[in-house]
């Protein structure tokens, strides 16, 4: 156990509680900073058995840092070093440099690490803001970080449980490999589930409440730490079931080309529990850890009294829902893979198939921004463009299973070719990926994502006139989509929704100017954002199951619920 504290007092709550290490800051607020050397030597002569980790961080905010501030952090960590030299307890320092683009920053590390010298690293929770969390934990284990704090991405530790339990699993497997420091939000109340679902063997938090002096600062609560412990110590002694509920609960299933998400979803509509794993490198690997996912949350489902009623997976690409097949993936190297066929076979349940961007676009309708409209269209702009359409309250998929391939209608004729060998798509000139290559090939800087090219507008021409033709061309098509389909509302989700203003505010004059006898149907953003896939999954679970009813009583809270603390 390591807890966080940020003066004496609670340095000396942990060194009489039995807890394994602090670590020490400042500015709690703010995330912690670097603490002054006068409190690490206050400290570090206090303590009599209790591991001192120190953090060295120079401000609140991110953590892509100047050079002027990694100077400071270098000299920060010399004169760590130097205390450590005299004290009586183990000594280590917690710090973090991530590029702007979510890279771990390599070059910046090694020049952190030499200044620390023998002190022993832990990469703190700038981890959780990396792009891909399984590549960073590789280049820390090549830099030769002792620890890495996380939980498991930008959210609770509760809600990070299968990237935990991977990134455990990694871990274990290498004894080089940093080990993994579970924290975010850990209390009595949800750490026996944490460990149980990650395989953690370290945890760490704040067990602090309000201090006596009412003055709005905290202080380390010594009846915390106890309950931590007593909560530690009854799961480590509870050796008999618990009584069985058999609650009905469905698996939901995300599958994407970088990751796969798995949860267990309630009758009620809440997650119960959410797991990440990685897609595999082959499409049968894929396949298989599919499989391996959904049997997992199966068996944690039945372990704590569940009966798993039916399943959702969703993909994306060519989806033959009714068959239960994968006509066609290519982020994933698929071809005609009989989904639904292998998981009845695994799960002995019913299991409904379909596509990712047209079951957002069901719960959408059902509980998010187009709520009540029989016809909608759900826009989702990310590294490509797709659409799921809804007309007459039916979802449209087509003959062929591809209806809504928005991002391959022509926009600009004989313009620039797309990746689909066709020329003038609309996702050659409006998506993540589009953005970015028109900028960069216009002289811009090569790299620089649609937020680092947003940031620029209104100061940067090159910025402001490949925004203003990728908004152009995205009018184009949702006024081609509008008067095929006279949708009531057109909601817009994915990565490069989340422009916000910058995106629906000319968006909404394009397509208004643009229609000459008819009014612009209404323009929202998403209100489930990437939870849709998942939410929609667990409605088609649900309702393979034969169990319409439930669904029918959930609420938009209900699906939007955080991930229980509870079994």
């Amino acid at each position: 156990m390591e807890l966080c504290v940020d003066d004496v007092d609670g340095a000396l709550v942990a060194d009489r509680s039995g807890a394994d290490r602090i670590e020490l800051c400042a500015n709690l607020g703010e995330g912690g900073t670097t603490p002054s050397m006068g409190a690490v030597l206050a400290v570090l002569r206090a303590v009599n058995r209790v591991g001192v980790q120190v953090i060295v961080r120079p401000r609140g905010g991110d953590f892509v840092y100047s050079n002027a501030e990694l100077e400071t952090m270098c000299r920060d960590l010399e004169a760590i070093e130097a205390a450590a030299s005299g004290a009586g307890t183990p000594v280590g320092v917690v710090t973090g440099v991530l590029t702007s683009d979510g890279e771990v920053d390599v070059t910046a590390m090694r020049r952190l690490m030499a200044a620390a010298g023998t002190l022993p690293v832990t990469f703190h929770k700038a981890f959780d803001l990396a792009r891909d969390p399984f590549k960073a934990y590789q280049e820390l284990t090549q830099l030769g970080v002792q620890r890495v704090l996380t939980s498991g991405g930008p959210h609770p530790a509760a809600e990070g449980i299968g990237v935990l339990a991977e990134l455990v699993r990694l871990s274990k497997a290498a004894p080089s490999a940093p080990s993994v420091l579970v924290g975010g939000s850990v209390r009595p109340a949800n750490v026996r589930e944490i460990v149980a679902a990650t395989g953690a063997g370290e945890i760490h938090l704040r067990a602090q409440t309000p201090s006596p002096r009412m003055d709005g600062t905290l202080q380390t609560d010594p009846d915390m730490v106890r309950s931590l412990f007593a909560a530690l110590e009854s799961a480590a002694a509870d050796g008999s079931p618990s009584a069985p509920r058999h609650d009905a609960v469905v698996l939901a299933v995300d599958v994407g080309g970088t990751n796969i998400k798995g949860a267990l979803v309630a009758a009620s509509g809440r997650t119960l529990l959410s797991r990440t794993v990685p897609a595999g490198v082959t499409g049968d690997e894929s396949i298989e850890r599919i499989l391996a996912l959904a049997e997992d949350l199966r068996d944690y489902a039945e372990d704590d009294g569940c009966v798993v009623a039916g399943a959702g997976v969703v993909t994306p690409g060519m989806v033959d829902s009714q068959e239960g097949i994968i006509r066609y993936a290519s982020s994933l190297g698929w071809s005609n893979v009989p989904l639904k066929r292998l998981l009845t076979e695994r799960l002995g349940v019913p299991v409904h198939i379909d596509h990712d961007v047209r079951t957002s676009g069901l719960a959408e309708d059902l509980f998010g921004a187009s709520h009540g409209s029989g016809d909608s269209v759900l826009v989702a702009v990310g590294t490509g463009v797709a659409a799921s359409i809804q007309s007459g309250g039916h979802r449209i998929s087509g003959a062929s299973a591809t209806a809504g391939e928005l991002g391959h209608i022509p926009v600009i004729p004989d313009g620039e070719r797309c990746t689909c060998g066709q020329f003038g798509c609309l996702e050659a000139y409006f998506s993540g990926a589009g953005v970015a290559r028109r900028f960069a090939a216009s002289g811009g800087e090569a790299g620089l994502d649609v937020p680092g090219i947003v940031a620029r507008l209104g100061i940067d021409p090159l910025a402001d006139r490949v925004w203003r033709e990728g908004i152009t061309a995205l009018a184009l098509g949702l006024k081609t989509l509008t008067l095929l389909t006279d949708p009531a509302v057109i909601v817009l989700t994915g990565g490069v929704s989340r422009a916000g203003s910058a995106l629906l505010d000319p968006l909404l004059r394009e397509l208004s100017g643009s229609l000459a006898w008819r009014d612009a149907p209404d323009l929202r953003l998403s209100m489930l954002g990437t939870s849709g896939s998942r939410i929609g999954a667990a409605v088609l679970a649900f309702r393979a199951a034969g169990m319409d009813n439930v669904v029918n009583r959930w609420t938009t809270e209900d699906v939007l619920m955080p991930v229980s603390s509870a079994s």
